[in-house]
């Protein structure tokens, strides 16, 4: 047997592929010479080519001994050539034309000389086969050995030394670089055929990580970390996410709903422009009207058969709903059976409106209803959506922000494997001073988790104010706030203990990729990065608020549920409408970043305290109503004599009575013109009044104008001008004050008798 020849020289990538490629594109028939032979040295025990064979089977044998190099042993190596002269004599094909399967069982054998040269078999299919997954399929856990094999000897390594060096700088965790991310770098090559990261492909990367779901789970967190640098240096658009196959429907959800309802669904989900997140949930609750309408009308699925009292039926059964009635699949089952909600109705009613209204502007079907009016929810359900916003309680609120102030390393919950956490290994994975930058901005800046994550390096803006009282200077610290739902950019102010915890996290920030703004599409440095990636959307609920309330010894909820990251931004705009100088609506519109009023509504409310001092600050029945002392001639009345003209009421003025039933509606009531309706204290009449028997007492109120309110204030010229305004009004009696020659005379309302306030009853 003539032993393989190695090659002294490292083969190219190029080269080697392209000889490959050549052999692939060869006859697969075995000539009958080439036939005789393998049968000839098949009749043997071992199989071996003598050099007399050697010409004949030279297409067979030499593109084998092109590609070995050192990194191939030689005895394997011609083991598991004689092993493919067999296979070859029993298929009557050459190696380069097998499927995946054949290389794969002939790897798996269980000869004792198959499991000795596995790591070569696999290596031949990889080359001559073109099959760059078939380690995977026939167990082959050494990557490095096979790549060595395929590529030749530190030919990968420097792809490895660019991955390791970029995620080293980004502080990625160094024990998982010498076996997790470098098998997952190298396995990634092999899958793509090529040892250079440029060639790296999308769907290869996508496809081995869907390989790895059910097994191999480090392998796949190595291939997230690699996907990173990738994307960081253009090779592929964006790095994978773990979560990835989360998105969309799932397939139980969708084969709950009839295919004629879903394909106009799906149809419309591709071309709606709504935000991510209210598409997938106007999207699930158009499937619940599918459902609804192939229970209740299975002959008028399809959204364009759907009738105007069809549809006035499905806002009625809307009505009646219970939780989890036509919602096909669904995992949360907690509150099945319960009556829906008001927003849940309107959630329902008016995504399907929307869902018509768009059919028809699209011209995809043809109106045979106005969606505007028949689908709509009534008056009074719509009523009970007025705004509710969940602000956390005061005691909660403050302990939060003092645990949130003084947080520390200690106060996180460390991550890693139970082993490590049983070997004392307490690490974090964020630093300290980011989770620190991250808590102020939650406490302080008032934003949405969203805008949080987003918020980009250099998102603090310092200024200098002055106080317009003191004249002293202040710092002004402005946080600029990215796009959000309802806003484009915009800057707000903020404490400067955000701008502080900001400017220290970003002092030890190693560098971080550049990642793409989901909103903008546009890429740049985010604050809060680390790993090469983003801060998790649910960290701060999930991690952060937890470790917070056991730092506080509060619970993870209060009297309005749990508490969540945007309940913060709840209670902070609550607090600034509240304060003791409190920011207008307008400006909490602004600082939220709200483009309409009604919106601000929803997050701030005006506290029941802060409502009661200002009622009682404004005085408004005080201000607006006095109350009179009024005196009842009973004796008057009984015998008729009030019949005739003669007084029977009077009310006391302090100085003397007046004796016009209608005192209310005089105009001069606080200017007494002294007409003959004026009856003096000191006068006779009005000493007899005062011992005179069945005389009774009462308090009588008076509504006054905002004029008489001035001028019971104390207003002075106010006075002179009631004065003089009501010179030429007629009294009760019909002569004008300036006619009955009389002094104006102002009756001090304000030092009556006010039952009210001094908390009499009325006699």
């Amino acid at each position: 047997m003539n032993a393989i020849s190695f090659a002294d020289d490292q083969q190219e990538p190029l080269p080697l592929a392209a000889l490959c490629q050549n052999v692939r594109g060869q006859e697969p028939a075995l000539t009958p010479a080439e036939r005789a032979v393998l049968a000839h040295i098949s009749d043997f025990a071992h199989i071996s080519v003598q050099f007399a064979n050697r010409d004949t089977l030279s297409r067979l044998i030499e593109p084998i001994e092109h590609v070995v190099t050192a990194a191939w042993a030689p005895a394997k190596t011609t083991a598991a050539r004689n092993i493919l002269l067999g296979e070859m004599h029993r298929r009557g094909r050459a190696y380069w034309s097998w499927d995946e399967d054949v290389w794969i069982a002939l790897a798996d054998g269980d000869r004792a000389t198959t499991r000795r040269c596995r790591f070569q078999l696999v290596a031949l299919g990889y080359l001559f086969g073109g099959h760059h997954r078939l380690h995977h399929h026939a167990g082959i856990v050494q990557v490095r050995k096979l790549a060595d094999m395929v590529f030749g000897p530190t030919v990968v390594d420097p792809a490895l030394e660019e991955i390791r060096s970029t995620l080293t700088a980004w502080q990625s965790s160094e024990s998982l670089m010498s076996w997790q991310v470098t098998n997952a770098t190298i396995d990634l090559l092999l899958s793509c055929g090529s040892p250079r990261l440029e060639h790296i492909g999308e769907v290869q990367l996508h496809a081995l990580v869907e390989d790895y779901r059910a097994d191999r789970p480090s392998r796949r967190q190595g291939l997230f970390k690699v996907s990173r640098v990738l994307a960081d240096k253009g090779i592929i658009t964006a790095p994978l996410t773990s979560n990835g196959h989360h998105r969309g429907p799932k397939p139980e959800t969708l084969a709950s709903v009839s295919p004629e309802w879903l394909e106009w669904a799906q149809r419309w989900r591709k071309l709606a422009t709504c935000e991510p997140g209210t598409l997938r949930t106007m999207f699930s609750v158009i499937l619940v009207a599918g459902r609804w309408a192939a229970e209740k009308h299975p002959e008028s699925i399809a959204p364009d058969t759907w009738t105007r009292d069809m549809a006035a039926e499905y806002v009625a059964d809307t009505l009646q709903a219970t939780v989890g009635q036509w919602a096909g699949h669904n995992r949360n089952q907690v509150r099945f059976g319960e009556p829906i909600s008001a927003s849940g109705m309107a959630n329902r009613i008016d995504s399907l409106r929307s869902f018509f209204c768009d059919l028809i502007e699209w011209e995809w079907i043809k109106p045979r209803f106005d969606p505007r009016r028949v689908l709509s929810l009534p008056l009074s359900r719509r009523a009970q959506l007025g705004p509710n916003p969940r602000i956390i309680d005061d005691v909660v609120w403050a302990k939060l922000m003092a645990a949130g102030l003084t947080l520390n390393t200690e106060d996180i919950t460390p991550y890693g494997t139970p082993a490590a956490k049983a070997a004392g290994w307490q690490a974090n994975y964020y630093p300290i001073e980011m989770l620190r930058a991250l808590v102020g901005v939650w406490l302080f800046g008032g934003c949405r988790i969203d805008e949080i994550r987003r918020l980009e390096l250099d998102c603090i803006v310092w200024d200098q104010g002055v106080d317009q009282q003191s004249g002293e200077s202040y710092p002004i610290c402005l946080l600029r706030v990215p796009a959000n739902k309802t806003s484009g950019p915009f800057s707000k102010p903020v404490d400067p203990v955000v701008g502080q915890l900001i400017e220290a996290w970003k002092l030890v920030r190693p560098p971080q990729p550049d990642i793409e703004d989901r909103k903008t599409r546009r890429r740049h440095q985010h604050l809060f990065t680390y790993r090469g990636q983003l801060i998790g959307s649910a960290y701060l609920n999930a991690k952060i608020i937890p470790a917070l309330c056991r730092k506080a010894g509060i619970p993870e909820h209060d009297s309005r549920g749990a508490l969540t990251s945007h309940r913060a931004r709840t209670t902070i705009a609550t607090q600034l409408l509240n304060a003791r100088e409190p920011l207008t609506l307008a400006d909490l519109q602004q600082w939220l970043g709200h483009k309409h009023p009604a919106s601000t509504r929803h997050y701030a409310a005006i506290l029941q305290r802060t409502l009661a001092a200002a009622y009682k600050k404004a005085d408004y029945f005080a201000r607006n109503v006095r109350t009179i002392e009024v005196l009842i001639d009973r004796e008057s009345i009984l015998s008729g004599a009030a019949t005739n003209g003669q007084p029977w009421k009077y009310y006391d003025l302090g100085d003397g009575y007046c004796t016009y039933d209608f005192f209310t509606k005089c105009p001069h009531r606080l200017a007494c013109a002294r007409c003959p309706f004026y009856l003096p204290k000191q006068s006779h009449a009005g000493q007899l009044l005062a011992v005179k028997d069945g005389i009774e007492g009462m308090l009588e109120q008076l509504d006054l104008t905002d004029e008489e309110r001035q001028v019971l204030e104390g207003d002075r010229d106010a006075v002179t001008a009631l004065a003089e305004r009501l010179a030429d009004i007629p009294t009760p009696a019909g002569p004008t004050p300036g006619e009955l020659g009389a002094q104006p005379a102002f009756i001090p309302l304000t030092v009556l008798r006010n039952s009210l306030l001094r908390g009499e009853e009325p006699r």
